[in-house]
């Protein structure tokens, strides 16, 4: 019986990427770095990579400590000014609560996840929000899913989890939990055959869809 219902929270609650990617496009601008956002999809969202692999990468002599903090100073502004959740966000997390138990787990940093989630007014839906600092591997590993699921006492498979990216997908499968997909512009082209299901929006998650995944 399907008993939790685990939430990405980047690119699936909120519209959030675009603000990361613009977060970092403008801090590397100022060291004359130019990032497009194909490029940050690929390496941040699909690979589920960060700066320091990103300046390796790029053969860069970049102080990447000091990146993170003008990234998270300017994320911060671009939350408080630009945030917005996807569409059927609120809908979706008022269909299911008190019929499901709901969890988060994103690979964000707790203080940019908490700016997101309270900025849209939804910490309350949660019984419990796993951010980067939660696990020492994030996904594709499945840690981040097998962690909540611990924290809550059941088994994965009981769990169903809401995804938009192929690194969720595959984290899911491997901790034998059942993935529903919600890709959006950064992650529709990406390879989500590892998910039960591809929805088009939240919209179409419903009580039934996530029952009729029990397996």
């Amino acid at each position: 019986m399907i008993s939790t219902v685990i939430f990405d929270l980047d690119g699936l609650l909120a519209d959030s990427e675009t603000l990361h990617c613009r977060s970092y496009q403008d801090v590397l601008a100022t060291r004359a770095i130019v990032i497009e956002e194909d490029e940050y999809a690929e390496h941040w969202i699909r690979c589920g990579l960060g700066i320091d692999e990103f300046a390796e990468a790029r053969g860069l002599d970049l102080d990447t400590v000091a990146v993170r903090r003008d990234k998270a100073v300017r994320f911060k502004e671009l939350v408080a000014n630009d945030l917005e959740p996807m569409p059927g966000a609120h809908q979706v997390l008022e269909r299911i609560a008190g019929n499901k138990r709901l969890a988060l787990a994103t690979g964000s940093y707790g203080a940019d996840a908490f700016s997101i989630i309270d900025g849209l007014g939804i910490r309350e839906f949660f019984e419990y929000i796993a951010t980067k600092e939660s696990t020492p591997r994030l996904k594709p590993h499945p840690d981040p899913w097998l962690h909540v699921a611990e924290r809550l006492g059941v088994a994965p498979a009981e769990c169903v989890v809401l995804e938009d990216a192929e690194k969720g997908v595959i984290a899911a499968e491997r901790a034998g939990m059942v993935s529903i997909a919600v890709p959006n512009r950064f992650t529709r082209d990406t390879d989500l055959s590892q998910a039960a299901v591809v929805l088009e929006s939240l919209d179409e998650v419903t009580l039934t869809l996530i029952d009729s995944l029990d397996t």
